[in-house]
């Protein structure tokens, strides 16, 4: 073709339009590398600069330069099967007070078991505990607890407990509650036996980790389906009039959470309480517990397949 001042405006737009996409390509392609592959970069790599008002040229520079710097993660410490246990233990909630995993860990180890298999009892003993079916791990767990409190040097509680048998305990309305006379709480008291457990303590938990004789004998009365959480009745108890409200450090009354439980419970009295919920302290010693003459499970109704 002729040359012209057209062909050559054209070639030159030609031109400079080759030169802004390479140089836009040797920019984003080294950002892009960058980003996705930085472990992949070449160590050496080109970029369209501008010289002044001469024609663009090619640098080179080194991969170093644009290579994004990482943190390197330390590399994680592989639990032995003991932390698992432990681990394990803290997500049922057996970790207060303070040691008593490590309690149950050592008493574990004191019975000759170690490693995976030492893992494997603490995973049996829980059971099915998603459903709160526990197999032996609760009572394991609350003996230890009761040993730390000894250690500790806690102080002992007695109360009296009032079997089913020895009172007018069966399912009546409030309003024919009557008032005993001396005779008929004389002859209710020559029949009820003593239990002797820590300052701390629930009722519930003298029955089920007690270890002196009485708390055996409670433990015969008492059921605790829900594991103490507040969620049934069948820890169910009547706190003797003589001990309930009133004088300060006496067993006050029930929230309301509780009181729900207490209407679902077998006979509840004005003076009902949760076993669970009645913990005993220095100023309850002495305290009279009437045991009800039954109680309502309310997972005794679920409709369970064959």
């Amino acid at each position: 073709l002729p040359s012209s001042p057209y062909v050559q405006i054209g070639s030159w737009v030609s031109m400079a339009v080759r030169v802004a996409t390479a140089g836009a390509r040797a920019l984003i392609r080294p950002r892009l590398l960058r980003t996705r592959t930085p472990s992949f970069l070449p160590p050496t790599h080109y970029l369209c600069v501008s010289n002044g008002g001469a024609a663009p040229s090619l640098t080179a520079f080194s991969s170093s330069r644009i290579r994004r710097t990482f943190a390197r993660s330390s590399a994680p410490v592989d639990e032995t099967p003991e932390d698992k246990a432990r681990t394990f233990l803290v997500s049922l909630g057996h970790d207060d007070p303070p040691g008593v995993v490590d309690g149950v860990v050592s008493a574990l180890r004191e019975s000759g078991l170690s490693g995976e298999a030492l893992l494997a009892t603490v995973r049996s003993m829980a059971g099915r505990w998603e459903v709160g079916e526990d197999e032996g791990l609760e009572d394991l767990v609350g003996s230890v607890r009761e040993e730390m409190k000894k250690k500790g040097g806690g102080t002992m509680v007695t109360f009296w407990v009032v079997p089913p048998n020895a009172w007018d305990s069966g399912e009546i309305e409030e309003k024919e509650e009557q008032v005993e006379s001396e005779e008929d709480r004389a002859a209710m008291m020559s029949r009820a036996f003593r239990v002797e457990a820590l300052e701390g303590t629930s009722i519930t938990d003298a029955a089920k980790f007690g270890t002196s004789e009485g708390c055996a004998t409670l433990g015969e009365y008492i059921e605790c389906a829900c594991s103490g959480i507040m969620a049934c009745s069948t820890c169910h108890v009547v706190i003797d009039p003589k001990w309930f409200g009133g004088a300060e450090g006496r067993v006050g009354e029930p929230c309301e959470a509780e009181m729900d439980m207490l209407d679902l419970a077998y006979g509840p009295r004005r003076t009902s309480r949760l076993g669970c919920q009645v913990v005993l302290t220095k100023e309850l010693d002495g305290m009279v517990v009437r045991i009800p003459g039954g109680a309502n499970n309310l997972m005794d109704f679920v409709p369970f397949e064959d």
